[in-house]
């Protein structure tokens, strides 16, 4: 490599290793290498390029290097955030990322697309996609090669009459299945019924502006017919607004804190009950498990905390955050995460998901995933002895919360979380 090339290469380690230090203090809990001491890291990042400079075999693409540098810096912090080009920054919408594309909630797992949600009846619904599905590709485009932002910006630039084809993996199968995907309009409605004489159930769906609202109107509908205990439903709600998250935790929480949000530096903003919002103070189950996410974990949460009713289910998935563009002087962006969700006491729903009080192991397949990291972590924790078993036909989540409420068995109950005092409203 000619002198002048390594010097234009140690320019560009050092804009690197600076993106990696602001990366750092930005994110603060993150990836390993965004910890500790940033001029450590530095070190060790000047460690390598000394290595690529004198060692590597071929004179390096420095653009493609610096792209892929930038690209894995920024996902390395978490799998909402993005290095974007500059058409990609033209091009830019700040819904990309709220979206749930033909009712579709969609994450990542182990580096590729992940179905967190599906609602019923919607376009993805009809197509054939499941909730846990992981998705190989986005037409050709393999999900683990490209953020979650580009995933996300391809499932939302389909065209009215257009449609897009997805390859799924799904727990059981070990070959990827092709479904095609078309827009078209989707509602997720807040259902009731009686579960029994005095117990009422709520499926809530996802949290869109107004669902609070739905969900009082259901529970006093509820409680006309005679329901003195109360189910809610929070599974298959993996998307909404904050706002709506608390002002659906005040229909059960008469007040406090019930969330916080978290930003850089460590500020805190704390999220309190909504005064007179109460419309149900009997018992009460919430329903949990890896589909639920975001909002409707600072729902579960505040009812854990304090201590108006049990969590019956399986561990959240961990999600709930907001993001910001950061434009670069060259046309490109960072797409960082500003803020997180929390619980009202302890770490964000990301770095801990909402553990249920009585634990519900429900029996699946894992997904077969090509390459999985080994320390990826899994959405779900599952014993070794029911990785094998097929799903149950009944819904045994939903039955053992009937139970609880019943006052019968509790045989698979968590430790009780420690009584802790609840930070009071700024």
């Amino acid at each position: 490599m000619s002198f002048k090339a390594k010097l234009v290469l140690v320019a560009l380690s050092t804009a690197l290793a600076l993106y990696a230090v602001i990366g750092g203090l930005l994110a603060r809990r993150t990836s390993a290498v965004a910890k500790g001491n940033p001029y450590v890291q530095l070190k060790i990042f000047n460690e390598v390029v000394k290595h690529i400079a004198n060692d590597y075999v071929d004179e390096p693409d420095m653009g493609k290097v610096r792209i892929g540098a930038l690209r894995g810096l920024a996902e390395g912090l978490d799998p909402y955030c993005a290095y974007l080009l500059p058409e990609q920054v033209q091009r830019f919408k700040p819904t990309t990322m709220t979206a749930v594309p033909f009712g579709m909630v969609v994450s990542k797992y182990a580096g590729f697309g992940y179905v967190l949600a599906v609602v019923p009846g919607s376009p993805a619904a009809q197509a054939g996609v499941k909730t846990g599905d992981i998705i190989e590709y986005v037409n050709t485009v393999a999900t683990r090669d490209v953020s979650l932002y580009e995933i996300m910006e391809m499932l939302t630039g389909v065209a009215e009459g257009g449609s897009i084809e997805i390859t799924v993996l799904r727990s059981g199968r070990t070959k990827g299945e092709k479904l095609t995907l078309k827009p078209g309009t989707f509602q997720s409605p807040v259902t009731s019924r009686m579960e029994s004489p005095d117990t009422g159930y709520i499926k809530v769906g996802l949290l869109a502006r107004g669902k609070a609202e739905q969900v009082m109107t259901a529970v006093r509908q509820l409680q006309q017919r005679g329901a003195q205990k109360l189910i809610l439903d929070l599974r298959e709600s993996a998307h909404g607004e904050l706002s709506e998250a608390v002002a659906l935790a005040s229909v059960f929480v008469p007040s406090g804190v019930v969330a916080r949000t978290i930003g850089a530096g460590n500020t805190v903003t704390t999220l309190v009950a909504k005064p007179g919002a109460v419309t149900f103070e009997g018992k009460l189950v919430v329903l949990t498990d890896r589909s639920t996410a975001g909002p409707a974990e600072v729902v579960a949460a505040a009812i854990r905390d304090h201590q108006r009713g049990e969590i019956v289910g399986e561990k959240t998935f961990g999600a709930g955050s907001e993001q910001a563009l950061f434009p670069l002087r060259d046309g490109s962006a960072l797409l960082l995460t500003t803020q997180r969700y929390a619980p009202a006491t302890g770490k964000s729903f990301m770095e801990e998901p909402v553990k249920p009080s009585v634990e519900v192991k429900v029996a699946t397949i894992e997904p077969s995933v090509p390459d999985v990291d080994t320390e990826a972590p899994a959405p779900t924790d599952l014993p070794e002895d029911t990785k094998k078993v097929p799903p149950p036909s009944e819904d045994v989540i939903l039955k053992r919360a009937l139970e609880v409420l019943k006052g019968e068995s509790k045989q698979a109950r968590q430790p009780a979380r420690p009584t802790v005092a609840l930070p009071k409203a700024a």
